[in-house]
């Protein structure tokens, strides 16, 4: 951005997908505040992906510049047709991957016969790594009665950078309800198993996957964080918690599978819901706007 004002380039338009300086401390939050502002003094047109970003850029007074939501937030978007369940066999570019699927066939079946219990199953869709949650979600789960849900975790570890607790990681490798399968080309099979999603993460800027879950008609548990706190609606597509709060989490996966009346009336919004306010179409047209108008 420095680098374009310094060439003259007359449209600097940054968007901000989410921010890390409101949970840093120290030197670090300090470094980062600054990086931005300079960053903002540089821009003429600041794109925060939803409300709570722009919020947290106001609240920590980083550029008295207007800012500018497209749209209803989000800047992908959620493809609709992309994002919905489907029993039949998927007929799209990933095609080429069906070699791949075969040689996974016989794991996929053994896990999606323990998936057709009768337990409630949970998803979670991203990194595995501590400022997701995963340590609160592993702790939460452990206090809900055994054998009465079952949670899927799909996503790469990144020991290097953010590692989970290693009695986390302990658990995951031994509770016999809960199943890591790694990163996944395709999430929407995992989606498709479970009867809710949960996201107990820390920051973002304006979350996917909860908009893919909501899309797949998933109810979601989510943290109050930004872009989460703007997509789930409490007792209509989900439910909001505090972030970090492990017996939080535990109460709402406990209320998801004591109450399947409210999830199913969750569940019957969420996919609308969604669609209706974040649909990829509206949004690309809106961002098309904005472009339009530098004109």
């Amino acid at each position: 951005m420095l680098a374009a004002k310094i060439c003259g380039v007359p449209v600097r338009m940054h968007t901000y997908t989410g921010l890390v300086f409101p949970t840093a401390t120290g030197i670090k939050q300090k470094i980062l505040i600054w990086m931005d502002k300079l960053l903002c003094a540089c821009a003429t047109y600041i794109n925060p992906e939803g409300q709570g970003v722009a919020n947290d850029l106001k609240r920590f007074k980083i550029t008295k510049k207007p800012l500018h939501i497209i749209g209803n937030g989000n800047v992908r978007g959620i493809d609709a047709e992309y994002w919905k369940r489907s029993n039949d066999e998927r007929k799209t570019k990933d095609d080429e991957r069906k070699t791949k699927d075969e040689e996974r066939k016989t794991k996929d079946e053994e896990r999606n016969s323990s998936l057709k219990s009768k337990a409630f199953t949970f998803v979670f869709v991203g990194r595995i790594v501590g400022d997701k949650g995963i340590n609160e979600l592993i702790e939460a789960f452990k206090r809900l009665k055994p054998n009465s849900a079952k949670l899927i975790l799909v996503g790469p570890y990144e020991d290097n950078l953010d590692p989970i607790k290693s009695e986390t990681k302990s658990e995951i490798d031994n509770n016999q309800n809960i199943e890591w399968v790694g990163m996944q080309n395709d999430v929407r099979p995992f989606y498709e198993q479970a009867d809710a999603f949960v996201f107990p993460s820390y920051r973002e800027g304006f979350p996917n996957t909860v908009l893919e879950a909501g899309a797949m008609g998933l109810p979601s548990i989510v943290t109050n964080i930004n872009g989460a706190n703007e997509i789930i609606i409490p007792e209509e597509n989900g439910l909001i918690i505090p972030s970090k709060d492990a017996v939080a989490l535990y109460q709402a996966m406990q209320r998801f599978i004591d109450e399947p009346e409210l999830v199913k009336k969750m569940a019957g919004n969420a996919r609308k819901m969604v669609i209706d306010r974040y649909e990829q179409k509206y949004i690309w047209g809106e961002l098309l706007k904005v472009y339009q108008s530098f004109g």
